[in-house]
């Protein structure tokens, strides 16, 4: 349908609004994901499998947003595309963000970090060896939601706080954080 000004209007689009800690919780998570995926090109999707053993499993991430965002089940198997947002969104994003108001997204964007999350738990439960092409893939997939759009939703405080997270394959030497202090901050952090 078109609006006034001649574009499309989709009366389908609805906005979903997350906890702000969701949000910190979510951009660590991927940004763990992003950077274990891009180790793991190096080695086996065995070998990260092992990582995850020991973390949050992307099946409960996905569960936990489902529940806190009052997703339906059955839409997860639809296709959704998302796009980075623009200069006017990321000015107005920062703007809402220093007014105080929750974090708003569209559903199908988070529908989208959902499907990338489920992809990413059928990868770590594969027997077979994946291709290092199909991992840098997905992502780019995941990075392109957590870096594209949800890293303006957080402060720049907690956005370099999560960038130091532990993560498969790091470094002796960094000081990272783990994924359990941003669940600590979570309602309902008993779910993950």
């Amino acid at each position: 349908m078109l609006n006034v000004r001649g574009g499309l209007f989709n009366k389908t689009m609805k906005k979903i609004k997350l906890e702000y800690n969701l949000c910190v919780f979510l951009f660590a998570y991927l940004n763990q994901a992003d950077l274990s995926l891009h180790r793991a090109g190096w080695t086996s999707i065995r070998e990260l499998n092992n990582f995850y053993s020991n973390q949050v499993n992307p099946r409960e991430v996905v569960k936990f947003l489902i529940s806190n965002a009052n997703l339906d089940v059955n839409k997860l198997w639809y296709y959704y595309g998302i796009k980075e947002y623009s200069l006017k969104k990321i000015i107005l994003s920062r703007i809402n963000f220093l007014l105080g108001f929750p974090p708003v997204f569209l559903k199908d964007e988070i529908y989208y970090i959902c499907q990338k999350l489920i992809n990413f738990a059928e990868m770590l439960e594969k027997d077979a060896e994946v291709h290092p092409l199909e991992m840098e893939k997905l992502r780019v997939e995941i990075s392109k939601f957590s870096l594209g759009i949800l890293r303006y939703k957080i402060s720049h405080k907690d956005y370099s706080k999560a960038l130091k997270i532990e993560h498969y394959m790091q470094h002796n030497g960094l000081k990272d954080i783990k994924i359990k202090e941003f669940i600590k901050e979570l309602p309902n952090s008993s779910d993950l």
